[in-house]
């Protein structure tokens, strides 16, 4: 029997910590949404996992593992660059997922020369630890306006880790990459368009996600999306908020080369932007400054195309 970690009876992370907070005395307080959630830090370290039965079997109540634990493997998930690794436990009761993620400087080789490239734009942030803050607040900001997120279970500030839910799935990516070969776009269109909307209402909330592209949005098994890499989401403006948009949208446009079917996913998220967006974050979006970081990834005439789109929206 396989599932995943706490699938059918998922609990908040509010639950697991005070839960934690009795077992382990962590200070029992709700945070403001600025802070970062003490009461899932563990008193351990989550460091060198690969067969630690004792971990496990000590915390697997509120990790929601049931039986024995037989078993705990740790393979890489994705590519190296990630330092995302996929942890399997093995239990008399079945199988159970999770994902373990550090935050390390040599992580930060997968967006560097993107980057580089848009350093007066986005600002993304380098610091290990940093980033780790970052993403555990935009998991409560994002919560709030009913954005789904993996659970975040604890963490381990001083190593840089931190321990979530597994989400089985597809990221859009992936979809992106099929929808091309398929004459039948529905599906994804409809995607598209609910992705529009959710980034549409966390920008409302004040917060961008600073590296908004398909590859960090999963569509589950039960078709839910799951926002993942939140590591340069903060506090935006009108012009961070711009860069979301265009980054998303030329991030799904290096996938094709001519604009008929670019055009029907872009179409479908700006409608789903605009049903709770602002119009002068699409008329940011689509200005020149934006979409130079892109130029070598994205074909020409699918930049200019996607720009033209934005700006119609934007009327």
């Amino acid at each position: 029997m396989k599932r995943e970690a706490h699938e059918g009876d998922r609990r908040r992370p509010l639950s697991i910590s005070l839960e934690a907070s009795r077992m382990f005395k962590w200070r029992e307080r709700v945070p403001h949404l600025e802070e970062v959630p003490s009461f899932l830090e563990l008193p351990i370290m989550l460091n060198g996992l690969n067969n630690r039965v004792d971990f496990f079997t000590e915390f697997g109540s509120l990790l929601g593992i049931r039986g024995e634990v037989i078993y705990v493997e740790v393979k890489p998930l994705g590519s190296f660059i990630n330092e995302v690794d996929r942890i399997t436990v093995i239990t008399t009761k079945g199988q159970y997922y999770f994902v373990l993620k550090t935050f390390s400087s040599w992580g930060l080789l997968k967006w560097f020369p993107l980057w580089i490239a848009s350093y007066a734009r986005a600002n993304f942030s380098v610091n290990g630890k940093s980033r780790l803050k970052n993403e555990l607040r935009a998991r409560a900001i994002l919560e709030k306006v009913g954005v789904r997120t993996p659970q975040v279970y604890c963490y381990d500030m001083k190593r840089m880790k931190a321990l979530y839910e597994f989400v089985e799935g597809e990221n859009l990516d992936e979809k992106v990459k099929a929808a091309r070969r398929d004459e039948n776009m529905d599906d994804i269109e409809d995607v598209y368009e609910k992705v529009g909307l959710e980034i549409a209402k966390i920008h409302s909330s004040g917060y961008i996600l600073g590296d908004c592209k398909p590859a960090n949005v999963i569509q589950s098994s039960s078709r839910e999306l799951y926002y993942v890499d939140l590591e340069q989401a903060r506090s935006g403006n009108q012009r961070l908020s711009g860069w979301d948009v265009c980054e998303f949208l030329m991030f799904t446009g290096r996938f094709f080369l001519l604009p008929k079917k670019v055009g029907i996913l872009c179409e479908a998220f700006l409608r789903g932007y605009l049903r709770e967006g602002d119009k002068k974050v699409l008329r940011e979006a689509a200005s020149i400054k934006m979409s130079q970081p892109f130029m070598g990834l994205v074909s020409p005439i699918i930049i200019q195309s996607i720009r033209s789109m934005m700006l119609e929206y934007a009327e």
